[in-house]
């Protein structure tokens, strides 16, 4: 078996995702997808990144099949309060209930989606984020052989533990968009794709984007 990363095309524009202005609780990196259990071929995201997304994410809009899907770290930077003299208890730990995203480069709707992430007061937790919705991936095709830049701004929707309510900064993702660039040729002659982290459709020979990649040998 053997695992392969599906890189981006468009590494070599040098762009990366980023953060906007200082807020306690926000999105800090995108995280490089981890490897697929070879065995159960499950996803396990870390609460902080094992290593950062290095280039330019990428979605192939005519194969993917499900959401576009990053992993990234969310961190907070408020202490946590309790104590035990006073007895009072700790209120910072974040609880994110949503994510909003607006777009440019291309004309889609903003879209907000429900989630549930516990980011902890002084710590940080992995998130896999939805970033864009399958329904728009058909307003998303570039023309020709070409590639569309996007770039997708995200932000958290929450309450901490003291019962108010915070919105994370806005974070910014850079995709390169593409139409059959990610297709089932990735795994070298007398392998099969075998999995991948984000996963791929079930049935499918690829996710469609930027993956870390399991490839097994044909059996004889």
């Amino acid at each position: 078996m053997k695992i392969r990363t599906l890189a981006a095309a468009a590494a070599a524009l040098g762009l990366s995702a980023c953060s906007a202005e200082f807020s306690g609780v926000g999105i800090y990196a995108i995280c490089a997808p981890p490897a697929p259990d070879a065995t159960t071929g499950a996803c396990l995201y870390p609460a902080t990144c094992d290593a950062v997304f290095a280039g330019t994410p990428v979605l192939d809009v005519t194969t993917a099949q499900l959401d576009f899907r990053l992993p990234v770290q969310i961190d907070n930077q408020l202490v946590d309060n309790s104590s035990t003299a006073d007895g009072r208890v700790n209120t910072n730990d974040a609880f994110i209930q949503s994510f909003e995203m607006k777009y440019s480069g291309a004309t889609v709707e903003p879209w907000t989606v429900a989630d549930s992430v516990t980011v902890p007061a002084a710590g940080s937790s992995g998130a896999l984020l939805r970033l864009i919705p399958v329904a728009y991936f058909g307003a998303l095709v570039p023309p020709g052989a070409a590639t569309l830049s996007l770039v997708v701004s995200v932000r958290g929707h929450g309450i901490l533990g003291s019962q108010d309510s915070f919105t994370t900064a806005w974070f910014q993702v850079p995709v390169e968009v593409c139409a059959g660039c990610l297709d089932a040729n990735f795994c070298p002659s007398g392998q099969v794709f075998a999995g991948s982290c984000p996963p791929a459709a079930p049935g499918a020979t690829s996710p469609g984007q930027s993956a870390s990649i399991l490839c097994e040998a044909i059996p004889l």
